[in-house]
């Protein structure tokens, strides 16, 4: 009976021990996770800045190559979404008047005639008027 109650005893305290390490290990992966979340929030916070970051870069390209070409007024551009910008900006390429090369002969035929030797025979001119 005295070994019987020694080994329940001992089972007892054994309990304790596991429960007690138990107990320490939840409130430690408690604590994990409260650092956790944090990092998480912390994270996603900078995510969103940047995000925005990133946004307001692209909105201000397209803003910059839009403008010079439109009569839109900034402040309308400003508050138009990415994508209406890009979908404009993409018009604007399109909408672009084609370009003859000279060697064409488009542009052969409609060349002005050549200045080249004017200067020289103005000056022959001249200078036989001074002299």
């Amino acid at each position: 009976m005295v070994e019987e109650k020694k080994l329940e005893d001992k089972k007892d305290t054994l309990l304790d021990v596991n429960v007690s390490l138990v107990l320490a290990e939840n409130q430690m992966l408690k604590d994990s996770l409260e650092t956790e979340i944090a990092l998480n929030g912390e994270l996603t916070t900078k995510l969103k800045q940047a995000m925005d970051l990133i946004e307001e870069d692209t909105k201000s390209r397209l803003i910059a190559d839009i403008k010079p070409r439109t009569n839109v007024p900034v402040e309308i551009l400003g508050v138009m979404t990415i994508e209406k910008l890009t979908e404009t900006k993409k018009v604007l390429d399109s909408s672009k008047l084609p370009v003859f090369k000279s060697t064409t002969p488009m542009a052969e035929s409609k060349k002005k005639p050549s200045l080249d030797g004017m200067f020289e025979d103005y000056a022959k001119a001249t200078w036989r008027k001074n002299a």
